[in-house]
This record gives C-alpha cells, structure tokens and sequence, in this order.
C-alpha cells in the first residue's frame, strides 16, 4: 500500500528540508518575522522531515534484480564455465573473432600495400623514365587499395551486425 507517490514524496521531502534550512538560517542571524523564529522553523522542519520518513516507511521495497543471470560469478558460479548460457563478454568475443574472420583483413593484403608504397617511393626518388614500371607499381597499389576498401566495407558491416547484438545484449540485460 502506498501512501503517496514518488513525486508527492519528493516534493515533501524538498520542501520539509527548505523550511529546516530557512530555519536555521534564522537560528543563525537570530532573525525573527513577527512570530516566526529560527526555533519554531526549525521545530516545523523537522517535524515535518519526521512525518515524511515515517510515512516512507509504508513505502514497497524497490524491485530487485536477478544479477546471478547476468553474472553467474554473483551466484557462486565461474563466468564462461561450459554451461548453455554465455555471458555477454563470452558473445561478444565470438562476435568480434566471427567479424574478423569474415573481412577476410589479413597481413598479406597490408604487406602488399605497404611493398607498393615503398616501391613508389623507390621509382619517383630515382626520377627515372621507368614510366612502364611506374606505370606497374601504380596498378599493384591501386588494386592493393581496391582490396583494403573492400575488406574495410566488409568490417564496417560485420560491426554494425555486432553493435545489433551487443544492443540486444543490453537490451536484454535491462528488460525488467
């Protein structure tokens, strides 16, 4: 049974602790308003501090949560032990790895890259007429980087698809 609602019980607890603070302010510059002086502020403030606590304690409990399913360490269990049930770190890092392997992302591509950037290097520090070879290394790094492109579109959608799943995740985790 509640007795007021969370707004009401708010506005009473702001309001009780606004008449201790004028109270007190008065207490201390020994201010008075005709009849109203720093003790009896005090005395309604208070008092009234006192009824709101004491009606709060009428108040349901808030809503507890089940942490042990999130993190079965909470519960005495060890987190990833072989049951069905993964925890979200253990999704993640089989998300993050299957994204990986997916982008195809591999030294190979990036030695080649980086061979055909030194080697234009090479060729335009000569300021020889290799144009041919120019002409050759310019193809090798613009497939190089046609590659890199398209491994990188690759990544960029495998980590939209996992934001999707890591926000399920929390989604999940903070459904009540």
């Amino acid at each position: 049974m509640r007795l007021l609602n969370k707004t009401q019980m708010n506005f009473a607890y702001g309001m009780g602790a606004a008449v201790v603070i004028i109270g007190a302010l008065m207490k201390i510059t020994h201010f008075q308003a005709g009849f109203l002086t720093g003790n009896l502020m005090l005395t309604i403030g208070l008092v009234t501090e006192a009824i709101i606590f004491a009606l709060s304690a009428f108040d349901p409990p808030g809503e507890d949560y089940a942490w042990e399913e999130v993190y079965p360490e909470l519960a005495g269990g060890k987190s990833g032990s072989g049951g069905d049930k993964k925890t979200p770190k253990a999704l993640m890092s089989e998300k993050i790895d299957d994204m990986i392997k997916k982008a195809q992302l591999d030294q190979s591509v990036v030695n080649g890259l980086t061979k055909s950037i030194k080697d234009f290097e090479a060729s335009a520090k000569a300021g020889a007429d290799n144009a041919g070879e120019l002409a050759k290394i310019n193809k090798e790094f613009a497939d190089n980087a046609n590659k890199l492109t398209a491994q990188m579109e690759s990544l960029a959608k495998n980590l939209e698809s996992l934001n999707n799943v890591y926000g399920g995740v929390l989604n999940a985790m903070n459904k009540k």
